[in-house]
């Protein structure tokens, strides 16, 4: 199916797709969803129409029509081709993924937690080695969004990849999803059928998009709905993305620059600032139904979650040191947690649902703090070279990302054992990496 619309004016133009009512202002979101969803490699806005362009040749079919359980299908096509995803997640079933930003290469990591073996490596944006990737956050569904901050030669933007298998698209009609299968076999920006839309946040430059959270209210079996809330540093902007098409529906500003951001399950979208480094903290709170803001001070921040409660956890550096501290809303007090000496700088952090919340240290340590009390109750050693993030997976464990060494590192939250695996260069990510703070802990 090759498109041949006539849209204001360009009659009859090969590779053209313009709004369902012809005369609508082309939005770039939702182009390239369009084009995308239908079977082309790309979109883009040109002279007010919506321009598809790189169709594979064949016919588009979201849904291939084409059974994935019986030996013939999509899922199957591509298990025979590339090899299948070959972990244990693929042989038990059993979901367990954690998504991880190769920063130094601009693309991206899915692991399987249960084993570690690295079962797709994508592109993240079309700038490819310039997209500049870091947040990911991960839907009920286990469909994933990873934001694009400083990309060199075009827009901030998001990416969405779906989770499973069964949900990617089929866009070239072959009955095969083209996807990776591991860290040697990247898919061309735009062949990889799992990822479903990329969505540029401005008209041209990069405006430092960084904070990144889905909001759970997508529906946890198909996966469709939800909206993805993003905080933009340069710009100081706020976005609200339609999980489905990566539209922009609505737009608010805050005065933060936003650095990181979380969902805590009470209809707020909570914003830490890039200024809490040098000891100027504040947290912006914005309702995302009505879109006001107000603000709250704390004692650092850089990494930032939320706890089942709704209290907002943070973490970062201090005019002397680190700390970690807990927010509670509902009394305006803060409760700390403090480490003196400048060799310390604690980073992403994440809550277990058992008790415990897990600081990343750059120094190659990860801490283990109470989530009652607010003490240290161990250190773990030897984690990694610049240690930037931490995300708890759905056995509980602990993963830690190591920036400077490249891997990644699985901690038994008992024994305190290590693993590592190795990723892309230089992997920054602190968010949500896994989906289960969403899932269990701030949606509980």
């Amino acid at each position: 199916m090759i498109k041949q619309l006539a849209c204001l004016g360009l009659a009859m133009l090969p590779l053209a797709a313009c709004g369902d009512d012809g005369g609508a202002v082309c939005e770039p979101a939702a182009c390239t969803s369009q084009c995308l969803g239908t079977g082309y490699l790309g979109g883009a806005c040109v002279g007010g129409s919506c321009q598809c362009s790189g169709h594979p040749g064949a016919d588009a079919d979201a849904d291939a029509d084409v059974p994935r359980d019986d030996g013939g299908g999509a899922e199957d096509a591509a298990a025979e081709e590339g090899g299948g995803w070959g972990s244990r997640c693929e042989e038990t079933g059993e979901y367990s993924y954690i998504w991880i930003a190769d920063t130094g290469e601009g693309k991206l990591s899915k692991l399987c937690t249960l084993d570690g073996v690295e079962v797709g490596r994508y592109w993240t944006s079309p700038q490819t080695t310039g997209g500049d990737p870091s947040r990911t956050s991960v839907n009920l569904h286990g469909d994933m969004v990873v934001t694009n901050r400083e990309v060199s030669g075009g827009p901030s933007s998001v990416t969405k990849f779906a989770g499973l298998l069964e949900d990617c698209i089929d866009r070239n009609g072959d009955g095969t999803i083209q996807t990776s299968t591991g860290p040697t076999d990247v898919k061309p920006w735009g062949e990889d059928e799992c990822m479903l839309w990329n969505s540029p946040l401005s008209g041209g430059s990069a405006i430092g998009a960084r904070a990144t959270a889905w909001d759970g209210t997508e529906n946890a079996e198909t996966g469709e709905g939800g909206f993805v809330w993003i905080g933009a540093l340069t710009s100081n902007q706020v976005f609200k993305l339609d999980g489905d098409d990566g539209a922009i529906l609505e737009q608010t500003r805050v005065t933060n620059s936003p650095y990181g951001g979380v969902i805590d399950g009470r209809g707020n979208f909570w914003v830490v600032g890039a200024m809490c480094t040098i000891g100027m903290c504040q947290l912006a709170r914005v309702n995302t139904s009505a879109l006001d803001t107000s603000y709250v001070t704390v004692p650092c921040g850089y990494g930032i979650t939320a706890d089942a409660q709704g209290r907002i956890w943070t973490s970062g550096r201090t005019l002397t040191g680190s700390c970690v501290n807990r927010h509670d809303p509902a009394t305006a007090t803060n409760t700390t947690y403090t480490a003196p000496g400048m060799t310390n700088f604690f980073r992403g952090l994440a809550v277990d649902g058992l008790g415990s919340v897990w600081v990343a240290n750059t120094g190659g340590n990860v801490l283990q703090i109470s989530e009652d009390t607010v003490e240290l109750v161990h250190d773990v050693p030897g984690v990694g070279s610049s240690v930037v993030g931490v995300a708890i997976d759905f056995q509980h464990n602990v993963w830690a990302v190591a920036e400077e060494s490249s891997h990644a590192a699985k901690i038994n939250p008992t024994t305190y054992e290590v693993e590592t695996f190795s990723v892309g260069s230089r992997p920054y990510t602190y968010s949500d990496m896994t989906g289960f703070q969403l899932r269990t802990v701030i949606l509980l």
